[in-house]
């Protein structure tokens, strides 16, 4: 998802580029989640399908402990090569596969994605935006945990001599009043419409950018949040409410 922000835009960032380039991903397939998951409902997990140098299942049996490890590109290839590894047995590959499954059908949260584009759209005048809002408390923790995030922000960086000026660029949050903010204020001055631009982004006009959702259904915000706000929860009692509006 990022490779699409950074890199297969209008426009490439050349720094971004360099590191990718010279990055080996490995990916973890999850066999166990916990209550705050939803990948399944995202079509993002727990299996990792594509993106990756190598992939990584973890297996405890008993007394036994071992990864299964599979090949995602050339370069990941390469890597597993160079490594004195035992080749998986097809009970291996069998059982490493039966966890991970295991794990998609037994996860605890999900979340109905049907429409959630119009949903949102529909939804942008609701009460509980400012329900939700007046219990956020800015702190922007969800962004910063957030796989897909992106927003970042300029600083000019002075020396204590003042003869030498650099811009640094750092992460950004749209719940900081200075992320919408230009000349004469902020765009999005209330707590409930900078949670509302967050959200709707995330899960609706994120598919208009990139062809996709914004969501990977880690629920990292979920399990981050100082005082409890749940997107699934949020997005459930925004469905209701349409559902109430068209009886």
């Amino acid at each position: 998802m990022q490779d699409k922000v950074f890199i297969q835009g209008s426009e490439e960032d050349p720094y971004y580029k360099k590191r990718r380039e010279n990055l080996l991903i490995i990916a973890v397939n999850c066999t166990r989640s916990v209550g705050t998951c939803f990948c399944v409902s995202m079509e993002c997990g727990p299996r990792v399908s594509k993106g990756f140098d190598i992939s990584l299942t973890e297996v405890i049996q008993l007394n036994q402990h071992y990864f299964v490890a599979q090949a995602g590109s050339q370069k990941g290839n390469a890597f597993l090569e160079g490594l004195s590894l035992e080749v998986a047995s097809d009970k291996d590959t069998k059982l490493s596969e039966e966890l991970v499954q295991n794990n998609a059908d037994h996860m605890e949260r999900s979340l109905n994605t049907e429409n959630l584009h119009q949903l949102l759209e529909n939804s942008y005048l609701s009460k509980r935006w400012n329900e939700v809002g007046s219990r956020c408390v800015q702190c922007a923790n969800c962004t910063m945990v957030c796989p897909t995030c992106f927003c970042s922000t300029e600083n000019e960086v002075i020396n204590m001599q003042g003869d030498q000026s650099e811009k640094w660029r750092t992460w950004e949050s749209c719940f900081n009043l200075s992320h919408s903010y230009v000349h004469g204020g902020s765009v999005r001055s209330s707590s409930a419409s900078r949670y509302r631009q967050w959200l709707t982004h995330k899960f609706g006009t994120w598919w208009d950018q990139f062809g996709t959702s914004g969501c990977v259904g880690c629920g990292r915000c979920i399990t981050w949040c100082p005082v409890g706000i749940d997107v699934t929860e949020e997005l459930k009692a925004l469905r209701e409410e349409s559902n109430e509006k068209h009886l």
